[in-house]
């Protein structure tokens, strides 16, 4: 008995750098679409609660709050990433600096939103020793703080990544582009955010 060996050749077929480029943008975008509705929601329960204010249960007497200050500190570090960001957009050697200036930077606003959010004023015990949250505003205002806590963790694991690709030499310059325009839209977008919610805080 013989057998024939017949040599098949698979064609793979690629997409272009700028049809992944385009692909992974959109991806990004459709995350700050719903990432937008769910900060616009929490923006509107601040607001509301605030102005329904029933038995003064928003903010009670003797409960204290952050100070105005605070909620810009918080924001500060976004809008530093999304502006120096830019600057290394399309020179490498520039974002060599800018990279993990973005790194340094989120780090320092994450660790300022975790101190806050582990001392924070409104929160009070009971004879037990068990710690609660008195007031409306203190409920709303961990919920925004999660979300904070979520946009700088996400932007530095993209901060990490854009550090970690200008060490590595075999790249797509085209490809490269692409991911810089889409790092550059969660940068604005945080920055955007970060500033919404701290007019929202600073109306207490």
């Amino acid at each position: 008995m013989s057998t024939s060996t017949h040599e098949s050749q698979f064609h793979v077929h690629h997409d272009s750098d700028a049809a992944v480029g385009r692909r992974e943008r959109l991806g990004v975008r459709l995350l700050i679409v719903a990432d937008g509705a769910f900060l616009a929601s929490m923006i509107f329960s601040y607001f509301y609660l605030r102005n329904l204010n029933n038995n003064n249960a928003w903010l009670p007497k003797g409960v204290h709050h952050f100070s105005v200050a605070s909620a810009w500190i918080v924001a500060v570090p976004f809008i530093v990433v999304a502006v120096i960001h830019r600057f290394g957009t399309n020179d490498k050697h520039v974002r060599v600096i800018t990279s993990a200036a973005s790194v340094f930077v989120t780090i320092v606003g994450l660790i300022y939103q975790w101190r806050q959010m582990t001392h924070m004023p409104f929160v009070l015990h009971n004879d037990n020793g068990e710690a609660f949250f008195n007031g409306a505003y203190a409920t709303n205002w961990v919920l925004i703080a999660g979300a904070g806590i979520f946009h700088y963790l996400l932007t530095l694991f993209i901060a990490l990544g854009i550090m970690i690709r200008t060490h590595t030499t075999n790249v797509s310059h085209e490809l490269e582009v692409w991911r810089q325009k889409t790092a550059q839209s969660w940068f604005t977008w945080c920055a955007i955010a970060g500033i919404l919610t701290a007019i929202t805080l600073t109306i207490i």
